[in-house]
């Protein structure tokens, strides 16, 4: 895991496509809106792969 490396939410759309896609649950919504739980995150990919709208990207 690259320690500099996140996934951040960027105009979610709220269209639920990442809805229980994260498989340590650190992606949940909040008023519709994905967020993310950096303590639970692996940064595996599976939310930014599925973002229909590359809302999920990662960060460097």
């Amino acid at each position: 895991m690259d320690e500099d490396r996140y996934v951040v939410v960027i105009g979610c759309k709220r269209c639920g496509k990442c809805d229980n896609v994260c498989p340590t649950g650190a992606l949940y919504k909040s008023d519709g809106i994905a967020r993310i739980d950096y303590t639970k995150c692996t940064q595996c990919g599976k939310c930014v792969e599925i973002c229909p709208n590359k809302a999920l990207v990662f960060l460097d």
